[in-house]
């Protein structure tokens, strides 16, 4: 029998030290290494004590006695007097921290909301002999607050939390506990509940002191009956299902990649060998991502795209192969074989292979040019009736000579300008002109030369001055046939 009560006793304080040890996220093992410099795992009954003390447990002579017995290690290898396993009162002290179960029991007892989610109370509500009848009183409480929109902590808050001393103040600061005529005179519903029920309450939340805990009947009215939050406006964001047909779509993520390439510059090889010290030519995924980090190109492509790239240079054990990638790339440059056919001709890559890094306009179909070519047809000859220069007005909106303004300040210098278009006509024109793959960008440079392109002289003009220099050259002394070129026409300024 009285094995059975200090097996009662050690479950009824291990349960208070779990408790104590919980919300303040302490780690009981610490407290007890000063006292087993050897780390044997055991101490003795004497700094098993001082251990529990230093941990901030509170217990009689008796109890921590009885405690130290349960944990008494027996055996050859234990030599007195450290024969208290504290090791293992640890370890069932920590069970605490991963028992959920554990956790939602005590949400009642919790002190305070967030930021101090973590700060709990030992208290423990009393239990009632007509416990049908509290919950009813409970819910009652929980129905009033929420219908009057009353919060029982803010209520006794100015006693709790009172930063000036005062004779007022008869609980320690942010306990959570007021007295019991304290209690009384701030509750908010005197009328609505008999006296009788009041007391009640008191009873329940009442603390060995004789105060009462205000901060327990707070979480278990806010559990009983949730406050919801407050509705407020929202406004989320509902994208329109886009039917456009781009040009992207129809260009293989390999060759936006080798357009972006042969625009930069770039060397793709040497950034992938980084990652292939053996020089395989694989690589994991990742580094391949990394790879396009570094190069700026994964603005370049999305999630899918990356994924269809995978697909095609993936081998079976998972690594990508860059050597055949960067050889598929570097086709821009080099003719594989070259060598062997020497009247073979190489160009140097133009515009238009490069067209799919810089552009990515709509795909129209012949309906919609025409009336899109209508429409240009009108603006030009506004331009030449009224002898309109445009261009400033466009460099005026496009402050960072991007070459594009947005489609909203096209439409506004349509207006300036007295060109009358309808929402319908701007649209048919951004569909032609917007080439960066959205709808809103829209190309004025590309624009201006379609509807007022400049003259053959001036075209030339500009040609020249933005061509390099070429001084005067003689004609050589010999023709195509290697004659001798008569003196008039070898020194023409003789």
């Amino acid at each position: 029998m009285m094995h059975e009560e200090n097996e009662d006793m050690v479950a009824d304080m291990m349960r208070r030290i779990q408790l104590h040890v919980m919300p303040r996220r302490v780690r009981s093992r610490e407290f007890f290494n000063d006292f087993d410099p050897l780390r044997s795992g055991r101490c003795s009954e004497a700094n098993f004590a001082r251990a529990l003390g230093n941990l901030g447990m509170r217990f009689t002579e008796d109890e921590t006695k009885i405690l130290a017995t349960h944990f008494t290690q027996y055996g050859p290898k234990v030599s007195k007097p450290s024969v208290v396993n504290y090791m293992h009162f640890c370890a069932e002290v920590d069970k605490i921290f991963a028992d959920e179960e554990t956790h939602e029991n005590m949400k009642s007892m919790m002190m305070t909301s967030s930021p101090g989610s973590t700060v709990m109370s030992t208290f423990i509500p009393n239990t009632m002999e007509d416990e049908e009848h509290f919950m009813h009183v409970l819910h009652r409480v929980a129905v009033l607050c929420k219908a009057k929109g009353v919060v029982i902590k803010p209520l006794y808050t100015d006693l709790d939390r009172s930063a000036v001393p005062s004779p007022s103040m008869l609980n320690s600061r942010r306990g959570g506990k007021v007295t019991r005529d304290q209690f009384k005179r701030n509750w908010p519903f005197k009328k609505e509940l008999d006296p009788e029920d009041l007391e009640l309450l008191c009873d329940r939340y009442a603390t060995p002191a004789g105060d009462v805990h205000f901060m327990a009947l707070h979480n278990e009215v806010s559990e009983v009956m949730p406050d919801p939050a407050q509705p407020f406006p929202t406004s989320p964001l509902h994208l329109r299902p886009d039917s456009t047909e781009w040009a992207h779509q129809e260009v293989s993520v390999v060759q936006r990649i080798q357009a972006k390439v042969v625009e930069k510059r770039m060397r793709l090889k040497e950034h992938f060998q980084d990652f292939d010290a053996l020089r395989k030519g694989l690589c994991t995924p990742g580094q391949v991502k990394a790879v396009f980090t570094i190069l700026n190109l994964s603005r370049e492509i999305d999630r899918n795209d990356f994924e269809t790239l995978l697909s095609l240079y993936m081998q079976d054990d998972g690594l990508f192969n860059y050597q055949a990638f960067v050889l598929d790339v570097d086709r821009a440059f080099t003719t594989p074989g070259l060598e062997r056919d020497p009247l073979a001709m190489t160009d140097m890559p133009g515009a238009e292979q490069t067209s799919p890094a810089r552009r990515n306009p709509m795909r129209l179909s012949p309906s919609k040019q025409a009336k899109i070519g209508k429409l240009e047809d009108r603006i030009r000859t506004f331009i030449r009736k009224r002898r309109v220069l445009m261009r400033p007005m466009f460099q005026d909106f496009d402050k960072c000579h991007r070459g594009y303004i947005t489609r909203n300040q096209f439409s506004r210098i349509m207006s300036m300008m007295n060109i009358e278009l309808d929402e319908k006509a701007i649209g048919y024109l951004c569909n032609t002109y917007c080439d960066l793959g959205n709808h809103n960008d829209f190309n004025w440079k590309r624009f201006m030369i379609a509807v007022d392109p400049p003259a053959e002289d001036v075209e030339s003009a500009m040609l020249e001055m933005t061509s390099p220099f070429i001084a005067f050259r003689p004609k050589s002394y010999f023709n195509d046939r290697g004659r001798v070129l008569g003196k008039s026409m070898s020194m023409p300024m003789l």
